[in-house]
C-alpha cells in the first residue's frame, strides 16, 4: 500500500480514478490506433499517491502514445465528474475528459500528433 487510506474519502477518490481509467479504455477502443496503448503490468492495480500534490495514479497501468509514456493522474479530492489528466515527462499536462466524459479537444490533439 502506497499511502494510508481514510474511509470513506479514499474509497470515493479511488473509485473515481478507476472510473476514469475505465472510460479512457472505452474511448481508446473507439479511436483505435496502433500508436496508442494502455498497458497493464501485473495482476492487480497498484494505486499510488504522489507525495508532492496528493494526486492518485495507477502505477502499473501505463499510457503510451507512439514512443512516449504519459502518467495518468487524478487530483486529490477533485469534485469534477471526470478528473483525469495526462502528464508528459517534461510536466506538460492535458485534461483527458470534458465534464460529459468525452475526450477533450486538447487530449484528442495529443492523440493525433
Amino acid at each position: 500500500m502506497s499511502y494510508q487510506r481514510v474511509i470513506p474519502r479514499d474509497l470515493f477518490n479511488e473509485a473515481n480514478l478507476l472510473k476514469c481509467y475505465g472510460q479512457l479504455c472505452l474511448k481508446l477502443e473507439i479511436y483505435a490506433c496502433k500508436n496508442i496503448e494502455l498497458r497493464h503490468y501485473g495482476n492487480h492495480f497498484v494505486i499510488e499517491q504522489n507525495e508532492d500534490d496528493g494526486s492518485l495514479t495507477i502505477f502499473n497501468l501505463q499510457l503510451r502514445i507512439r514512443s512516449k509514456i504519459y502518467r495518468l493522474f487524478r487530483p486529490l479530492n477533485s469534485r469534477e465528474p471526470w478528473p483525469l489528466y495526462a502528464q508528459e515527462a517534461d510536466y506538460a499536462e492535458w485534461q483527458v475528459f470534458t465534464d460529459d466524459g468525452e475526450l477533450s479537444a486538447e487530449f484528442l490533439e495529443l492523440l493525433s500528433r
